[in-house]
């Protein structure tokens, strides 16, 4: 194989490797909020949904609980361990209709997809950075990959940040109408719970959250990939790893025997 083509081919496979990484952080990223129960009840407090949620906190903290076991994997906490069923202790009721039920195994779809896909990405991640490296053996290239590759992610959700920050009810309902197939996300909070409990300004706030801890996570891996280009392979015997340095001033040739003798 040619050695231009090679190098070219190297440099791709390690960027998607690094991007591959920053899409696992970025789905670790929303998986751990999304399934956040502390969270849930933090923002919905700060909302001040309690009068208008008609449960008691008690129940709420239930209901926030169960819903975070449900979409995590975990089984939920009732006897319908395949349901998204939320019991409120105090109500002695169920939480949820069969529309809400509905849409929230929607949603555990979702969730169940992005554990699917991170983890099928983990050892492509792993296999494209290791060997886009290794035959790539070029530490100037390899750094600038480091650099550019975060580009990949960052550009096409710095833009839909920026579509939300300008016009957060119009994304939010575009987010919905790429991922769900379906009108059942459209509750009606006179008779849907689950409408009433999760207001608009918890999920906006947890996507800044998804964003922030997505952010610091591709800039340390970044940061990190950045700094094995420096120390990483150490041989000897290795040329083209090694950083170029200025060479110094040739030492001056002394012609002895054309001196003269005195």
């Amino acid at each position: 194989m040619n050695d231009r083509i090679r190098r070219r081919l190297a440099a791709t496979a390690l960027c998607l490797g690094l991007a591959a990484l920053y899409v696992i952080l970025t789905l670790t990223a929303l998986h751990h909020v999304g399934t956040d129960a502390a969270l849930y009840h933090s923002e919905q407090m700060k909302a001040g949904i309690l009068p208008e949620a008609g449960i008691s906190e008690a129940d709420l903290r239930a209901v926030d609980a169960q819903l975070a076991d449900y979409l995590s994997g975990r089984n939920p906490r009732t006897d319908r361990v395949d349901d998204a069923q939320a019991w409120l202790p105090e109500a002695q009721r169920d939480a949820f209709n069969e529309k809400e039920l509905t849409h929230l195994r929607d949603c555990l779809g979702l969730f169940d997809l992005l554990r699917k896909v991170r983890a099928r990405l983990i050892p492509w991640a792993v296999a494209l950075i290791l060997g886009g490296a290794w035959l790539l053996q070029d530490r100037q290239k390899a750094r600038l990959c480091a650099w550019l590759s975060p580009l990949i992610l960052l550009v096409p959700l710095g833009l839909f940040a920026l579509y939300a920050a300008v016009n957060f009810d119009a994304a939010f309902t575009l987010f919905h109408k790429v991922l769900f197939t379906n009108d059942l996300w459209l509750l009606d909070p006179r008779t849907d719970l689950l409408i009433r409990i999760c207001p608009a300004s918890m999920f906006m706030h947890m996507g800044i959250r998804i964003a922030v801890y997505s952010l610091i996570g591709i800039l340390a891996a970044t940061a990190v990939a950045v700094l094995l280009t420096f120390i990483w392979p150490k041989r000897k015997e290795d040329n083209t790893w090694k950083t170029t340095t200025r060479r110094g001033p040739a030492p001056r040739q002394y012609d002895f025997e054309s001196r003269e003798e005195h």
